[in-house]
Formats: C-alpha cells, structure tokens, sequence
C-alpha cells in the first residue's frame, strides 16, 4: 500500500463525478465494503480522496439528483472508507455529516438501525450529524 501526500489545495478544484458516486454506491447495496482497498484502484483511492474534505454545497449540487436510498448507501460507503483508506479522513468535513444533512433537508433523517450502524463502524466522533 502508497501513501499519499495530501494536498490541501485539491479540494479547490476538485469535482465530484456522477460516475465515481455510482460506483461507490453500488459497493455499499452489494455489500463490499469490507476490503475497500481491494475493490479501488490505488489510483481511484489516490485521485478521489479529495472527497472526503469538501464543503457542503459541493455536496448539495453533486446530489441534487440522487435518490434518497443511493444518499443512504453513499453515507455506509463513505463511513467505512474514512475508516479503512488511508488519506481519505474527512472529520468534521466528513461526507456523511452532509448528506446526512441533506436527508433531513428532504425530511428524511436516518432511522435508527442506520445511526447505530454508523456509530458501530466509524471512530469519527463527528459522525453522523457534525460539530455540535
């Protein structure tokens, strides 16, 4: 396994790819999280842990378009990953902080089992709702 540098000006010009969130969502509904490292590339893991540290209206605009359940599977894949990819630690600017925040936009919280499950997978004490 590489490590890499992070680079605190990538987040500027990063760009969340409908692509790269289908594909990490479909990781999550097929239950693969359990190995990350295996399922990306080195590359994917290099070039997309930039996401982990964006702000919330770049999440807001990335899904707009995504259905509440796929928002649901990217929190568990993006829960798992900041625990098992190294560089991809999001912390307070964490990605399920923001779509939680988006589901409940939508009035949709998360539902208990979720909560917990997140809670029983993630050493992020921000997660899932943010500074407080």
């Amino acid at each position: 396994m590489t490590i890499g540098s992070w680079d605190p000006t990538a987040t500027e010009t990063f760009t969340i790819s409908s692509e790269i969130l289908a594909k990490f969502s479909r990781l999550a509904n097929s239950d693969q999280l359990t190995e990350l490292g295996a399922q990306l590339s080195s590359e994917e893991i290099q070039q997309q842990a930039p996401i982990m540290r964006l702000d919330f209206q770049q999440w807001e605009n990335a899904a707009a378009d995504i259905d509440s359940q796929t928002l649901i599977a990217l929190i568990r894949f993006f829960t798992i990953a900041e625990q098992q990819l190294s560089g991809w630690e999001g912390q307070e600017k964490s990605p399920v902080i923001y779509l939680n925040k988006l589901l409940k936009l939508r009035k949709e919280p998360l539902d208990k089992d979720t909560l917990l499950w997140i809670r029983a997978n993630s050493n992020n004490r921000f997660l899932p709702n943010g500074a407080l």
